[in-house]
């Protein structure tokens, strides 16, 4: 019976105030831009972990030894600005790591206006048992990392500076 359900006005329904419709506007003229550049920092950031001898190995849809690399060039014309690496080590040195970074966020977020770095095992997965985990690759040496538009120099100090120190 549809007479039995509430009447709803258009001010109980969710939607953002018209301040905040105009910001979100205003940011979207300049999404391509920001996005193509942090695809570009996040690929130069993937060259310099992979060759970093306190770095394992480096997850990023368009490096190469990706498992799903041929699939990601298909369907996309960049990378992304999201990566994710393995340091050598454990729990203790990757949270080491993230404790010496300056520059980065540590953070359970991934978009920001600021470089971002986060621990999934204790952050964004930690609800799932350790063999669920284990089963995704996410292991306690994992280090997930959102960049976005400080310069790559500075990127690249802040991190080596932060692996140097463990």
């Amino acid at each position: 019976d549809l007479h039995s359900f509430p009447t709803r006005r258009s001010s109980d329904l969710p939607c953002i105030s018209p301040f905040n419709a105009w910001v979100l506007s205003k940011g979207l003229e300049t999404v391509h831009l920001r996005v193509v550049e942090q695809s570009k920092t996040a690929e130069k950031v993937v060259e310099f972990l992979s060759e970093h001898s306190k770095v394992e190995s480096v997850n990023y849809p368009f490096k190469k030894s990706h498992p799903q690399y041929a699939l990601a060039k298909k369907q996309q014309k960049m990378g992304g600005n999201v990566l994710s690496f393995y340091i050598k080590g454990n729990k203790k040195k990757a949270f080491n790591f993230l404790n010496n970074l300056k520059m980065f966020d540590i953070c359970n977020n991934l978009e920001d206006t600021k470089s971002l770095a986060i621990h999934p095992a204790t952050t964004t997965h930690r609800v799932l048992t350790n063999k669920e985990r284990y089963d995704q690759n996410i292991h306690e040496n994992l280090v997930r990392l959102s960049v976005v538009l400080e310069d790559f120099e500075d990127i690249k100090n802040d991190l080596d500076q932060a692996l140097i120190a463990i």
